[in-house]
């Protein structure tokens, strides 16, 4: 009877053992499911908005900060002084739309409300909360028709 080279079988191994493992840890994952984006989370730092092509925070980012400002005091979120909390335009992403950080974080009402205040605006085509995406599992899907046993 034949018997395999020694050297054959580990390289043989070897060769569908390195991406079963690397597989293996893709499958695992490691972070929770992603918020579904008609939650807010409980403290929110960052936002994305995305302006409206020609309108002014769209063509030029330096006045970014200062509308969402303007749009977190309309919302009525402003410390005791009056003031709201500080807004920070961080980057503008390749889709066109602005990340903004605003410091102290912001729990889940004061979200909600800066959010509606935003998505109101003319000039704003979407606001959202700034999050980690990751694969997870999506909503419940109903099936129509009869059911298949």
């Amino acid at each position: 009877m034949h018997r395999p080279h020694p050297h054959f079988a580990r390289r043989f191994g070897a060769a569908f053992f390195v991406p079963a493992l690397l597989l293996s840890g893709c499958a695992m994952g490691g972070d929770p499911p992603a918020t579904p984006s008609s939650e807010v989370s409980a403290m929110q730092q960052r936002f994305i908005v995305r302006y409206t092509p020609g309108s002014a925070p769209e063509r030029d980012p330096a006045l970014v900060a200062d509308r969402i400002a303007e749009s977190a005091r309309g919302a009525g979120l402003v410390d005791a002084k009056g003031m709201p909390g500080k807004v920070t335009w961080l980057r503008r992403l390749a889709v066109g739309a602005d990340v903004v950080s605003i410091d102290p974080e912001l729990d889940a009402a004061q979200t909600q409300r800066l959010l509606e205040a935003l998505n109101a605006e003319a000039d704003v085509e979407y606001a959202e909360p700034d999050g980690r995406m990751t694969i997870g599992p999506g909503p419940e899907m109903r099936m129509r028709g009869p059911a298949v046993d």
